[in-house]
């Protein structure tokens, strides 16, 4: 056998083949290299690009609280510095904010469209800079603006202890209104007269006049007047203060005052290019350069008061209630910014700045006699007598004033000592005299002498001096309407006259035993006296059913009446209770809120006291008789807190009046019309509001009225709103909503 040698080229033939093979696979290996290379740079530039779209939106949320933080004249300024959408040069205004990120650009313009205004935003976010993947994006946002306003509900807690809307006539020898620490005793809607009750003192508010003939002010108590207060006789108070239109106080005795303020400027109101809107009443201090008028300064440029809200009437129609507590005044100017309004009436809106001309007086007359006030602050005023004491004096005109001391004098015109005589520049008597350097714009004169006279601290003839006026208070009455339907669904007891059918209809009460009772009844044919032995509702003195001989409601000599919230569709007469034997424990009291759609009448007949469902919860929620919407299945009052249903803390809610006769009631008492008090006192531990629905007369007899909400509870003091009653505040323009309206990529 023989092996042939091979040949030298298969040698290089293999050569050649591993060579290609090596090559081919040098290829794949580099084009993968290159793949993966590519692949790379590519997750690298989709990261960029969505780092550069999170930059973006970022900008767009710091535009958003850039818009919203800034104050209102802040956001009219810059907006009026933008340029228009249609400027070719938007690229040259930046919003004026610290982004604190080199890869944000904001560019900042706005467009007005038929009265709105809407600020555009380009924002521009970057990622990667300085590298091939490098990646911008460009977000348009477009924000709304709007005149600041605002909806809040009306709070449904009690904050007067009585609310009297119409003509208020109070004579009873021991009517009296007492107060917790957060409340106010009254507000009147119209005049108040506080006749031969020479026990009865009040605070609080009226929008009309005041006229004590009797009575008095509480010591330490305020009484806002929007008419005039006028004191024919009254027991003398301690620190107690007045602010009203005019003050008469006269030769009626003394007194102690901490205030005593009168008037208010007469005043146009125009916005920031001129144009009157409205007018009112206004306190404040006029701007020195422009005064239109000699002394006593009356017309000018006002800087309004921040003390007091104010009423504008509106050339439109509406009626505005204008807080500037919070707002920004120029003092040169007198343009005003950042106020809050509340509309009263019709409707209406103000500009973002104001400004106040006034050309007139209104009110601020004083007349008193020989007292010790702390501040006396009026117009025209006359002090006479011989022994008063007044600390601080701003008197905006002329002032008269007997023989007393002064400790500081501020007066817009002249200083008359009527009890005052002279012998000689030097020699004179019964002048006041001050304690601290004192100024007046006019003279010093004494009647019967003609020379002119020097008083130790007092320097005259002073240029541009005027204290101003301090308004006229406001006094808030509104209350909610009754509407008695509203109430309906929350009745444990709804007694209605269904065509000839007297019926009860009874929800959500059930028995101690586990019987539910509810159900439509016939009261003429049911037999309602009992429910499985129980009493439910009897009459009569006795055991005798209730409403079958009677045409209206009415509640002849009650032994059995259930606990809860009893509605009626028509007037309601109580004539005596003798027992209620339908709730254990109670005697002849009634646990209830009684809601009419017509009057309601408690008689002198015997009885015991009205008490709102809440007011006795063990009786309530533990009784033989329970209702289950007042009351949860652990004995006590529903609600996450215990508080209670509202309505519940109501013992009377009538659309119309109340008739009393010398009932305690413990609850509030809430009447579409008026009240009258006959007998006895008539005392009510809760709230008081009358005339919610048209004002009517609150008229008390000589038995008197207490209402007394002192020792309630915070939640005993809430009551029940069935409607919202909103108030729009305003601050001038501001960013509507809490971002852009719409976005987009661009």
């Amino acid at each position: 056998m023989k092996f042939n040698k091979p040949f030298k080229q298969s040698g290089v033939a293999t050569i050649a083949i591993l060579l290609f093979v090596g090559v081919a696979i040098s290829v794949a290996v580099f084009g993968a290299f290159r793949a993966v290379e590519g692949s790379q740079s590519q997750a690298m530039t989709f990261h960029a690009q969505t780092q550069a779209q999170r930059k973006a939106w970022i900008g767009v949320d710091i535009t958003s609280k850039y818009l919203s933080s800034l104050s209102s004249d802040n956001l009219e300024t810059l907006i009026e510095a933008l340029p228009s959408k249609s400027d070719s040069e938007l690229s040259q205004q930046k919003l004026n904010a610290e982004v604190g990120d080199e890869n944000i650009q904001l560019y900042i313009y706005k467009e007005e469209v038929g009265g709105d205004v809407f600020v555009y935003a380009e924002i521009t976010g970057e990622a990667a800079k300085n590298s091939k993947a490098h990646a911008t994006s460009t977000i348009e946002a477009v924000f709304e603006m709007q005149q600041s306003s605002t909806t809040e509900t009306t709070s449904c807690s009690v904050n007067r202890t009585a609310v009297m809307r119409g003509v208020t006539n109070l004579t009873g020898g021991g009517t009296n209104f007492i107060s917790g620490d957060a409340l106010s005793d009254i507000a009147v809607e119209g005049s108040l007269t506080l006749g031969s009750s020479s026990k009865s003192g009040i605070s609080g508010c009226a929008s009309g006049d005041v006229t004590m003939s009797g009575g008095g002010i509480k010591d330490n108590a305020t009484l806002l007047v929007g008419g005039e207060f006028k004191v024919d006789s009254m027991s003398q108070p301690n620190n107690a203060s007045v602010w009203a239109r005019d003050i008469n106080i006269g030769n009626t005795g003394s007194g102690d005052y901490n205030f005593l303020r009168a008037g208010a400027y007469t005043t146009t109101v125009l916005d920031k290019t001129g144009i009157v809107i409205g007018k009112g009443d206004v306190g404040g201090k006029l701007i020195t350069s422009t005064t239109k008028s000699s002394l006593p300064w009356i017309s000018g440029t006002l800087i309004p008061t921040k003390n007091i809200p104010f009423v504008i009437e509106m050339d439109t129609g509406g009626q505005l209630l204008v807080d500037l507590s919070e707002a920004i005044i120029d003092e040169v100017s007198g343009f005003v910014t950042g106020h809050k309004y509340e509309v009263l009436e019709g409707e209406g809106s103000l500009p973002s700045t104001l400004q106040f001309e006034a050309n007139n007086i209104s009110g601020g007359s004083i007349n008193i006699y020989d007292l010790n006030v702390n501040q006396l602050w009026g117009h025209s005023i006359s002090a006479d007598g011989y022994g008063a004491n007044y600390n601080t004096v701003l008197s905006n005109g002329d002032f008269n004033m007997g023989a007393g001391d002064i400790g500081t004098l501020v007066g817009g015109g002249n200083l008359t000592a009527s009890k005052g005589g002279c012998n000689s520049s030097s020699n004179c008597w019964n002048t006041p005299s001050f304690a601290s350097p004192s100024e007046i714009a006019g003279l010093f004169n004494v009647p019967s002498y003609s020379g002119s006279v020097d008083l130790n601290n007092l320097t005259q003839q002073v240029s541009h001096l005027s204290p101003g006026l301090p308004g006229i208070p406001f006094c808030d009455t509104r209350v909610e309407q009754v509407v008695a339907e509203d109430f309906k669904t929350s009745a444990n007891y709804i007694f209605e006259e269904i065509g000839t059918k007297r019926q009860l209809t009874i929800q959500n009460v059930t028995l101690s035993d586990g019987t539910e009772l509810d159900g439509v009844y016939n009261l003429l044919t049911d037999d309602m006296r009992s429910f499985n032995g129980q009493q439910f509702l009897t009459c009569g003195w006795g055991n005798n059913h209730c409403f079958r001989d009677y045409s209206v409601w009415e509640l002849d000599g009650i032994s059995a009446f259930p606990p809860g919230v009893a509605w009626f569709d028509s007037s309601l007469k109580i004539n005596g209770v003798g027992s209620n034997n339908a709730v254990s424990g109670i005697g002849n009291d009634l646990l209830n809120t009684l809601i009419t759609v017509g009057n309601v009448e408690l008689t002198s007949s015997g009885h015991g006291d009205i008490i709102a469902p809440n007011f006795d919860v063990v009786t309530l929620c533990q009784g033989n008789i329970t209702p289950t919407n007042l009351c949860n299945q652990s004995g006590e009052l529903v609600g996450d807190d215990n508080s209670g249903l509202p309505i519940a803390n109501s013992a009377i809610v009538s659309e119309e009046s109340l008739d009393v006769a010398g009932w305690s009631i413990n609850g509030h008492v809430t009447l579409g019309s008026g009240i009258t008090t006959t007998g006895a006192k008539v005392i009510i531990n809760g709230g008081l509001v009358v005339g919610s629905n048209s004002d009517a007369s609150t008229t008390v007899g000589q038995g008197g009225l207490e209402v007394n909400t002192q020792n309630l509870s915070e939640d005993q003091l809430q009551t029940s709103c069935t409607n919202d009653n909103g108030t729009n505040e305003s601050t001038g323009i501001q960013l509507k909503g809490s971002g852009p309206i719409w976005t987009r990529y661009l």
